[in-house]
Parts: C-alpha cells; sequence; structure tokens
C-alpha cells in the first residue's frame, strides 16, 4: 500500500501526460527525445534531457530547467513560449507586469512575447450616420463581433515600434508625459524629427539611452553626433551625449497611454540632478555587467529588488518566483544567472528586461528555437467566447482609428484595468474624443480614447502643486455626471 508521501499530484501527472501527448504528435518518445538531445548538446550539457524525466515531472517539487525546455522545443520544433506554458510559465505575464509594476526609471515593455495565435473579441463599426462625431461612446458606434486570432490583426510594419513605461525618478519630458504612462517610440521618425541645426531643441520628444538607462525627452542638438537631453521643468543636469558611443536614438514618442487615476509626482534623483560623466554603452555584456547594469538602471538596490519579486510572486500567486537579496547578490558576483524558469522570469518583470536578451545573456539563442505553434488541442489558450451581433453599417471610425494608431498593443489587453485602478475594462468604458480639438482639460489634448470608471461618481482632487494639477478637477467635475476618467489614449505631438 501508498504511502501518502508516495501519492502523485494530479498536476504533476498532467504535465506529464501533457508532454508525452505532445512529443508524440512529432512522433517522438521520451527516449528518442533524450538521444537527439544527448547528440545535439552532449550528455553533461544543461540541455539534456534524462530519459528518466517522466519520473521526475512526477515530483511534485520538480521543475525543468530553462535549458531543458529549450531543448525541448528544438528537438520538437515547437515554439518555446508554448513549451513553457506546459509547465505554468505564462510568458504574457512579463509584459503584463512590465506595465503594471510602479517603476522609479524607464523601462521597455516587451511586446514580442504576445501570443499571436491567442484569440481576442473584436468589432466593427455601426450606425447609420456616417459622419464621426467628436466626442463618442465607443458602445454605440462599434459592435462586437466574434473573436479573432491576433495574427490576423498584425500589421506587417510594426517592428518599428517600442513600448517603455515612465520612471517617476526620470520624468525629463514632465508635463508633457506623466510618471508611470505607457508610451510608444517610432523608430521611422528618427531622421525628420532630428533638430537640422545646432543649439535648436527638438520639437518631439525622443526615447534614448545612455549608461544610466533609457530616458523621455526633448533633446539639443550641440553638434551632428552630440545631443543635450533636456528638461522644461525639473532640475536635471546637462550633460552632452555622444551619439553611438554615449547614447543611442531609439525612437520618437508618437502615443502616450496616460493615467489619469494614479497621479504620481515626479523626482529627481542626486545622480541625475548633477553633472556626471557619461559611460560608453556596452554592446558585448558578461552575465555579470548584464545583470548589476539591468538593477542599476532599475535604481534598486539589491532589497528593493528582493521587495519587488515579491510583488511579482503575489501577483502570479507563486512563491517561486520570489528572489532573495543574497541570490540578487550571488547572481551577480558569481556570474551565474538562475536556471529555473520562475526567477528568470521574475528578473524581466522586475528590471524591464526583454525575454530574448535574458535569454541570451545565459547562452540561449532563440534562433534556435521552434518556430511552430502548438495545436489548441495540446495547450491552454484563453479563447474569447463568441458574440451575436446585428448586421452593422460601416461609420468608418474603426478603420479611422486603426489608421491613426497603427499598431493595436494587445499585449497590454491584461495590463490596462490595474494600471488605471479598475477591476476591468469593456467597450463600455472606452470614449471616443478623437474629434474634441478643445478639450476642458489640457491633460486630454491630442487625446484618441478616454476610458470612463463608470463607478466613480465623484471628481478626483489633488492637493495643490506647481505643476497645474488643479486644472484637472475642472475636468472631472464636467464629466462627474457619466463618471470619472481614468486614463487615455493621445497622440504626443
Amino acid at each position: 500500500m501508498a504511502s501518502d508521501s508516495g501519492r502523485l499530484s494530479s498536476t504533476s501527472v498532467d504535465v506529464t501526460e501533457r508532454v508525452q501527448r505532445i512529443l508524440a504528435s512529432k512522433g517522438l518518445s521520451l527516449y528518442q527525445a533524450s538521444q537527439q538531445s544527448k547528440a545535439f548538446y552532449g550528455k553533461s550539457s544543461p540541455y539534456f534531457l534524462p530519459h528518466n524525466l517522466y519520473y521526475d515531472l512526477r515530483q511534485q517539487a520538480f521543475t525543468p530547467t530553462i535549458y531543458q525546455v529549450f531543448a525541448l522545443s528544438h528537438i520538437s520544433n515547437y515554439c518555446f513560449p508554448d513549451w513553457l506554458r506546459v509547465f505554468g510559465i505564462e510568458v504574457e505575464d512579463i509584459p503584463r507586469l512590465q506595465a503594471q509594476l510602479p517603476r522609479k526609471r524607464t523601462a521597455l515593455i516587451d511586446k514580442t512575447l504576445m501570443d499571436r495565435q491567442a484569440r481576442v473579441p473584436w468589432f466593427r463599426s455601426r450606425g447609420a450616420n456616417n459622419a464621426i462625431r467628436p466626442i463618442a461612446p465607443l458602445s454605440q458606434v462599434l459592435q462586437q463581433t466574434g473573436p479573432r486570432k491576433i495574427v490576423s490583426l498584425l500589421r506587417a510594419d510594426t517592428q518599428k515600434f517600442l513600448y517603455a513605461k515612465i520612471g517617476a525618478d526620470d520624468a525629463l519630458a514632465f508635463p508633457d508625459l506623466l510618471p508611470g504612462s505607457i508610451v510608444r517610440a517610432n523608430a521611422e521618425l528618427i531622421g525628420e524629427s532630428f533638430p537640422s541645426h545646432d543649439d535648436i531643441v527638438s520639437k518631439r520628444i525622443f526615447l534614448f539611452e545612455h549608461s544610466k538607462g533609457l530616458f523621455c525627452s526633448r533633446i539639443r542638438r550641440v553638434s551632428e553626433r552630440v545631443i543635450v537631453p533636456v528638461g522644461t521643468q525639473l532640475s536635471f543636469g546637462l550633460v552632452e551625449l555622444k551619439l553611438q558611443l554615449e547614447a543611442k536614438l531609439l525612437g520618437v514618442v508618437d502615443h502616450e497611454i496616460r493615467s489619469l487615476a494614479n497621479w504620481l509626482r515626479p523626482e529627481v534623483p542626486n545622480d541625475l540632478a548633477k553633472l556626471w560623466k557619461p559611460r560608453s554603452l556596452l554592446e558585448n555584456k558578461s552575465i555579470h555587467q548584464f545583470l548589476t547594469l539591468a538593477r542599476s538602471n532599475a535604481g534598486l538596490s539589491y532589497r528593493e529588488a528582493s521587495l519587488e519579486s515579491q510583488r511579482v510572486s503575489d501577483a502570479l500567486n507563486d512563491a517561486r518566483h520570489r528572489l532573495a537579496a543574497s541570490s540578487i547578490c550571488d547572481y551577480e558576483t558569481r556570474g551565474t544567472p538562475p536556471r529555473g524558469l520562475h526567477k528568470l522570469v521574475t528578473l524581466c518583470c522586475v528590471y524591464g528586461l526583454s525575454f530574448a536578451s535574458a535569454l541570451k545573456s545565459i547562452g540561449i539563442s532563440l534562433d534556435q528555437a521552434g518556430t511552430e505553434a502548438m495545436p489548441d488541442s495540446l495547450i491552454e489558450r484563453a479563447i474569447a467566447e463568441p458574440s451575436e451581433g446585428i448586421p452593422a453599417i460601416d461609420t468608418g471610425l474603426l478603420e479611422h482609428l486603426l489608421e491613426t494608431v497603427e499598431e493595436v498593443p494587445f499585449f497590454l489587453r491584461r495590463a490596462l484595468a490595474p494600471l488605471i485602478g479598475m477591476r476591468d475594462v469593456s467597450i463600455d468604458n472606452l470614449f471616443w474624443i478623437g474629434g474634441d480639438h478643445r478639450p476642458l482639460n489640457p491633460y486630454l489634448t491630442n487625446g484618441l480614447l478616454a476610458v470612463i470608471n463608470h463607478r466613480r461618481k465623484a471628481p478626483a482632487h489633488f492637493p495643490p502643486n506647481p505643476y497645474g494639477s488643479s486644472r484637472f478637477t475642472c475636468c472631472c467635475s464636467a464629466m462627474a455626471s457619466i463618471g470619472v476618467p481614468a486614463a487615455t489614449l493621445r497622440t504626443a505631438h
């Protein structure tokens, strides 16, 4: 009779059976996969798949290393994120938490982790009036048509866009951009937006990188290859940066998702308020340099990084994501990053790292991963419920909106509601405001969409400060009959 300690958890058994089905769909047994991993990588390699892997998977506390999961992807030709999902890692949690976590310093959001095979609700225009009204609830002009695969809605020219969350400690572009906002930068606008003559300040806001991290601001041209980031309100040190050597222009900010519900005051840290000597950007970094620089650019100490990992652990309801301060120190000083799946995901969330660069730092190249999406029958994918709609008449609003924004940030679909302090966001919360050219609140200037919190009827009052936030109270009062504005999508010109 088996003892309690010998009982198998249903979860571990399910994972084992699923791995068997996935390999069988490619005509592989575990023995064959093990032999192929030995031939590709060697038996002493961390990529090697042992012939008793199924036995290990049935142990409740066991999780394969990230190298072994990568080997499964390479051998089966199924894509790496799908294999991670088999073992309980949802890579789309990385951009979601990168957007949600409060940040001291600006960090990129990894949009490449979006599940292109996932299905999302989609819409079409309706209504008898072809004119686009200045302000309108989207529920009156758009109708849900049913789920569509994300891949069918993507455009081919969206690689030019980067997304970043503005940190509270480096709000050089305040008040044009707010701390906590998510901005989109267009790489194709760099040439035409760069100042044409010396001593001219750019009209557009640039996203750029230097040795202290990522920043958004206007730039003053000193010469063709030297710039100075320019702040308009806060006392940042004016430091000359040599392009390509000490600074790299990543794009021009053209859209901003601005939260009006959670007001953050910008701060200027001491190391950015004083004059400082720029360092050259590192191209090829060791794992020690990679992790140390990532933590430094995030503005975090070991203890603060550990506390942020607790936020990730709580959000994902999994203690395996938590990092001790001593472990973070060991990763940097010894140059031995975590091999576990959960720890590496946590580092990406806390530091704002791209998953591909984190994998590259530990010797994994995604170029060698599988490229085929797993069939829905082998993996759990969220499938949007179909909806039955009435016949719709095209008003052109949806087409106009898609033409304006060019790319829909589907990777933020689970992050928007927590970002603006709401439980969930539906089409009933969205208002088109793109035709209102004289808004009551200057923060709604160039706005395209507004998210309205219908549950809040009283306007939000902020304490007086020198940046004019009291104007926002007037806007809230004017819209209090329908709710309080929680966020806007606006063009950043």
